[in-house]
């Protein structure tokens, strides 16, 4: 069975420790979305994906949420 590597968001090569010496901004975003509630967190994907990436699924944040927040957004 062959297996798809997915590149990994910035965020989840911090989360894994794969990625280190990220600047005071990336730690900063890192550990708001930590703090944060569902919604919010939801938000913070919608609002840095290139940070985030389109999901984070290990944390239950799907795209369809992320597409659901940006389509009742007025941003």
């Amino acid at each position: 069975m062959k297996t798809i590597n997915k590149k990994k968001s910035v965020f989840m090569q911090m989360h894994e420790g794969t990625r280190q010496y990220e600047g005071r901004f990336n730690k900063c975003l890192q550990e708001l979305f930590y703090a944060a509630d569902t919604e919010n967190s939801v938000k913070l994907v919608r609002a840095f994906p290139e940070f985030f990436g389109d999901e984070v699924p290990e944390f239950g944040i799907t795209a369809d949420k992320v597409k659901g927040e940006r389509a009742n957004s007025n941003v």
